[in-house]
């Protein structure tokens, strides 16, 4: 047989590479990334939303040391008092906490709490202790009961600055 009268195709190339679909292993490194996103925001919003109580937390640990140096169970409530008052301010949106005294501070109080009940010590301690000299309250059992209830507190949905 004469080799000019095979029918034989020239050497031809084989197709580009197409980009689409991308092998698996983008397929996984794509969806890594976009679970790592995702745990990133939901974490901020997390750090963001319990900052208020960090800082107050971290607040009430100066004011028990200061306590601890001074040992005046008067000035302890009044600090206390201020620390609830800017703790209501900053996790209450319509920023009435402030003006509340008596029985409408404690209602106040136990609404901020997510259990909705905060201890009497603590109720006594920041209704009448901080305007009344005479009045004594148990620091170490206010303080634990101030704890108690920050660890406890409603922090709003959304930041606020």
């Amino acid at each position: 047989m004469d080799p000019a009268e095979i029918p034989l195709r020239d050497i031809h190339l084989p197709k580009p590479i197409s980009w689409w679909p991308p092998a698996p292993g983008w397929w996984l490194t794509i969806g890594a990334i976009i679970i790592a996103i995702i745990a990133a925001v939901l974490y901020w919003k997390w750090y963001n939303r319990h900052r208020i109580k960090r800082s107050a937390l971290n607040e009430l640990q100066n004011i028990e040391s200061s306590y601890n140096e001074h040992r005046d169970t008067h000035r302890l409530a009044q600090e206390l008092s201020r620390l609830a008052r800017r703790a209501a301010l900053a996790t209450d949106p319509s920023r009435t906490a402030a003006a509340e005294t008596g029985a409408a501070w404690s209602a106040r109080l136990n609404t901020l709490s997510k259990s909705g009940d905060t201890a009497e010590t603590l109720k006594s301690a920041l209704e009448r202790a901080p305007y009344r000299r005479e009045e004594s309250i148990n620091a170490d059992t206010a303080l634990r009961a101030f704890r108690l209830w920050l660890v406890d507190l409603r922090v709003p949905g959304k930041t606020q600055k």
